[in-house]
């Protein structure tokens, strides 16, 4: 196993990028001179801060179950159910890396990632995942519930084998990529007593679904040209205007409007104040959406991108706000 060649580079969203100025697609990989450790190589596959994001929704989702359909959760379920759905979700990450790994090495925002970098190799890449989806959907079964453990399936089934062999054959590999982005959520609500079939959990993961929009418009912009050397089918790509990709990026964030409002059920004086913040909080990803649509260019998609990142934080926390204080 090679630990010393060169630094890696971690990313926010199925394919969330960092802030830093675009570039067009290479053939070769840069290296440096910064040891890395194998344990920083094998985190780095992981994806930690899209892993943080999905567990941040998996917790606001059991909480949400528990006080509205008034369960039982213990703290080792919760904890068991966080642990395992991390275990499923890294699990993918890797997967996906190793699948992407020659055209990974194509694009400078990925290019030193551990498989194109070579500092892994595929083989290890490959049973570090397995080995990880397996464990945790036993765990999370027995830990959580059968239900759960479905939803845990269904999600890194959804992700590996659907949406990342799709993104070389159709640019509809976002609005797929949505659904394994939020499944997450059913898997909280689930584990928390929940019903596959509850409006209020769907509605909970409707708000993550749309929301996945904008945050990956204003990605496909700003490395339309990385994606397109490496062969990935972007809407960026079929329609370069990015007229295409405004739209898909202001009409989800609209919609975000009432339903944020819906899912912090306001019923009194109280909680009419959190469902008004709630709507408060979509609006700066929905200009920055419109400004997106209006004024296509690099500065306005990273607004976009910052705004997105802002959103899913605050209304997750105005969830949990609402929940709390009933």
């Amino acid at each position: 196993m090679k630990t010393n060649q060169v630094s890696s580079t971690l990313v926010i969203a199925p394919e969330a990028a960092t802030l830093s100025s675009p570039s067009g697609a290479v053939t070769g990989v840069t290296v440096d001179a910064r040891p890395i450790s194998w344990r920083s190589d094998y985190m780095s596959l992981t994806k930690p801060r899209i892993l943080l994001m999905i567990l941040l929704t998996v917790g606001v989702a059991m909480l949400a179950a528990k006080q509205i359909l008034g369960t039982t959760v213990t703290w080792l379920v919760c904890f068991n159910t966080l642990f395992a759905t991390g275990m499923i979700a890294a699990s993918a990450s890797t997967l996906n890396q190793w699948f992407e790994r020659d055209r990974d090495a194509l694009m400078p925002r990925t290019q030193k990632r551990p498989l194109p970098s070579g500092r892994l190799t595929t083989m290890e890449a490959a049973v570090f995942g397995w080995l990880l989806f397996l464990v945790g959907s036993v765990y999370l079964g027995l830990g959580a519930n059968l239900q759960a453990m479905g939803c845990g399936i269904a999600t890194w089934f959804v992700y590996c084998w659907i949406y990342t062999p799709l993104k070389v054959v159709s640019w509809w590999n976002t609005a797929v990529g949505t659904l394994p982005g939020a499944l997450p959520v059913m898997i909280g609500w689930t584990a928390a007593g929940g019903g596959l079939f509850d409006a209020d959990g769907w509605a909970l993961t409707a708000i993550v679904v749309l929301w996945q929009f904008p945050h990956f418009m204003a990605i496909a912009w700003l490395y339309r040209d990385q994606y397109a050397g490496a062969g990935f089918r972007m809407l960026t790509k079929e329609e370069p205007t990015g007229i295409a990709a405004g739209w898909h990026a202001v009409v989800p964030a609209v919609m975000l409007i009432p339903l944020s409002i819906a899912v912090l059920h306001p019923v009194s004086m109280l909680t009419w104040v959190v469902a008004i913040l709630g709507a408060v909080s979509c609006l700066g990803q929905a200009i920055a959406s419109v400004r997106f649509l209006k004024e296509r260019n690099n500065q306005t998609a990273k607004k976009l991108l910052h705004s997105s990142l802002i959103y899913l934080p605050a209304i997750m926390l105005l969830v949990v706000v609402r929940w709390v204080i009933q």
